[in-house]
């Protein structure tokens, strides 16, 4: 479910980078989805819950929102979109990113690179990914900052920023209604041959079902 308004520090920025990506995909105030859409999403997330966290055997079910203790990051899932153009190029003409946003804090006392962050955030499987699936599901094809588009490398410790997650989909396939995203988490320790220190065991501490529903063209976002 889309959470309230970006803040107002946040769509500055936006304005002022100049990033597509930024302008697709920064969150939209609620009011534009009307009292109709509005009451459509609370409907679909009053039986799961609501916001409430959801658990059952194995990874627990998160929603939208819910920080979830991915070491070395702490990563909270926001919402889903999908666009055929974000000014980032895809691994093929005519194809669309689908696009994760989740807003990242490395909460270890080092930097992180972002292949690793690559990596804390995954998709389960769906028609038309690009990539092929790894132990814990589709990885992205791409990492940026979604206030000005930047590559987020390294990942500072500390910094808390909002990261969007890109997934490349065949543009003959239809867009996903719906992704599940998986988060792991890692353990900081030595390495079984070289005895290098490193974050080690990735495993999957939580799953979070999203909507996905199409970014709106940047030029429908208001100066709110």
């Amino acid at each position: 479910m889309p959470g309230p308004a970006a803040p107002p520090a946040l769509r500055a920025r936006v304005r002022a980078s100049g990033s597509r990506l930024a302008r697709r995909l920064v969150d939209r105030p609620l009011r534009h989805l009307g009292v109709g859409g509005a009451c459509v999403l609370v409907a679909a997330t009053a039986g799961a819950g609501g916001l409430e966290p959801q658990t059952q055997d194995g990874p627990e079910v998160v929603t939208a929102g819910t920080a979830v203790d991915a070491a070395p990051f702490e990563i909270t899932v926001q919402r889903a979109r999908w666009a055929d153009d974000l000014g980032i190029p895809t691994a093929q003409d005519g194809d669309r990113w689908v696009a994760v946003v989740a807003t990242v804090r490395n909460t270890s006392d080092a930097s992180v690179l972002s292949s690793h962050l690559t990596h804390a955030l995954t998709l389960e499987p769906f028609t038309g990914a690009r990539a092929t699936a790894g132990e814990h599901g589709l990885a992205a094809s791409a990492t940026a900052l979604l206030d000005d588009g930047s590559t987020p490398n390294p990942v500072q410790p500390g910094l808390t920023q909002d990261v969007v997650f890109l997934f490349d989909q065949d543009g003959g396939a239809a867009p996903p209604d719906e992704v599940v995203v998986h988060l792991q988490r890692s353990t900081w320790r030595e390495g079984s041959l070289d005895r290098s220190l490193a974050w080690w065991e990735p495993t999957t501490v939580a799953e979070a079902p999203l909507p996905v529903e199409a970014a709106p063209d940047d030029t429908a976002q208001d100066d709110a």
